[in-house]
């Protein structure tokens, strides 16, 4: 037996024996499972997601693979392994396989769409200040390139009071701007964590004759979404996120029903004129065996119990726990309708915070980043070792929450306790 054989078949057998064992309680038990830091508080799932032991275990295996024979692993292996991978992903989304790309990130992704979409003088581009900075950016960069392109943005303000009220603003720029071809949509905004009524919003961009973008960074893992009853001519979603896989997994999804010829990859290979997985799948010489490990992240999710299972753990800590800190910090969650709130996310604005809750800077693209939301956030990390999301809203100061399986109460009285004896000290001009 070769050394191939040997680790595949380890490989298979550590799999199997992983998915026969008892799944710990979700929480402090399941987290043993992670990678993360002993005893850091870790609620910031949402920006890069954490990798289970086992899975990092296959991505090391691939590597041994890769290693004791490079001209195999690219030249055959690789693809044939890419190939399984896409019907597994595939099948877990709801989605064809034909129909299925595998792609590093979102902003990979929508970068693809914007910058093969046949973009001319004239036309224009629709983005929100709710749109994903990365997102936002990539769009103005990609019409200012076409001399006479534009971006077109509009204002989401709070408190929002309906999906009626979203999905009528784009109903109505879209009528004063029949110039816009291309719509980029967010099913889950990052990272103010609302859910987007992302169907009502295509059925209004296809009613104006436009080709619609979804970015669904924040959805696999945390809700089946139907994405072929959406109907949106690409539909994107990161795996390293809510489906445990390394970083960086995603995939983009290419609606049949929709063709767009100029639809391909951002790099152009060898494999041009091969056909469009081939194209998609050899970029040239990379590392795409985060993209096998999503076999095996789907693997863990399911031996979880499956998406429904956690989501029955995640939705009510979350609830429990913004509570906790409503209470302790007396302030409010971002003020959304209940049924746009992302099950396992939430924003609430902070106690007064001197320096950081005082400031008043001129906004940025996005509407939603601005002041010194990094340093507040590092200082958080550095100082108590609790991990969030800073933003700002209405200059209001923020965080994001995020939970997963392996979050418990704990991690909110820490975060509340952390963030108050900042801002005592901050107040207190220590």
């Amino acid at each position: 037996m070769t050394t191939k054989d040997k680790l595949d078949d380890e490989c298979l057998n550590l799999q199997s024996a992983k998915m026969e064992q008892p799944v710990p309680d979700f929480g402090p038990d399941i987290r043993k499972e992670f990678m993360l830091k002993e005893r850091s508080v870790f609620l910031n799932h949402g920006s890069y997601g954490g990798m289970p032991k086992c899975v990092h275990d296959r991505q090391v295996k691939y590597l041994i693979e890769l290693e004791e024979n490079p001209d195999g692993w690219f030249r055959n292996k690789m693809y044939k392994y890419l190939n399984s991978t896409i019907a597994v992903v595939a099948e877990f989304m709801g989605v064809k396989k034909e129909d299925t790309f595998m792609i590093q990130n979102i902003t990979k992704a929508a970068n693809t769409v914007l910058k093969t979409f046949p973009l001319k003088s004239g036309d224009g581009v629709l983005v929100n200040t709710l749109t994903y900075g990365a997102v936002n950016v990539a769009t103005r960069v990609t019409t200012k390139a076409v001399e006479g392109a534009q971006t077109y943005s509009f204002n989401i303000d709070f408190p929002i009071m309906s999906e009626d009220e979203i999905v009528a603003k784009y109903d109505e720029i879209l009528e004063k701007h029949p110039e816009v071809k291309l719509v980029m949509v967010d099913h889950i905004a990052s990272p103010t964590a609302i859910v987007m009524p992302v169907k009502k919003i295509v059925e209004v961009c296809h009613k104006h004759g436009k080709v619609v973008f979804v970015d669904a960074a924040h959805i696999p893992g945390q809700i089946e979404a139907d994405i072929v009853d959406m109907d949106a001519d690409f539909y994107a979603g990161n795996l390293h996120k809510w489906v445990f896989c390394p970083r960086s997994s995603a995939f983009i999804w290419r609606n049949p029903n929709r063709p767009h010829a100029w639809f391909k990859p951002l790099i152009t290979s060898h494999f041009e004129h091969f056909g469009i997985h081939e194209a998609f799948a050899f970029e040239g010489t990379k590392d795409d065996i985060p993209y096998l490990c999503a076999v095996d992240g789907i693997n863990f999710l399911r031996r979880l119990g499956g998406v429904e299972r956690i989501r029955s753990y995640c939705i009510p800590l979350l609830k429990e726990g913004m509570a906790y800190l409503e209470e302790k910090w007396g302030t409010k969650r971002l003020n959304i309708p209940e049924n746009m709130r992302a099950p396992f996310q939430c924003v609430i604005e902070v106690p007064f915070i001197r320096g950081f809750s005082d400031i008043d800077d001129k906004p940025s693209v996005t509407g939603i980043f601005r002041g010194r939301h990094y340093e507040l956030q590092n200082l958080i990390f550095d100082d108590y070792d609790v991990q969030v999301k800073v933003l700002y809203i209405n200059k209001r100061c923020m965080i994001r929450v995020s939970v997963a399986v392996y979050s418990s109460m704990g991690d909110f009285e820490k975060l509340a306790e952390a963030v108050l004896d900042l801002a005592r000290k901050r107040n207190e001009g220590k």
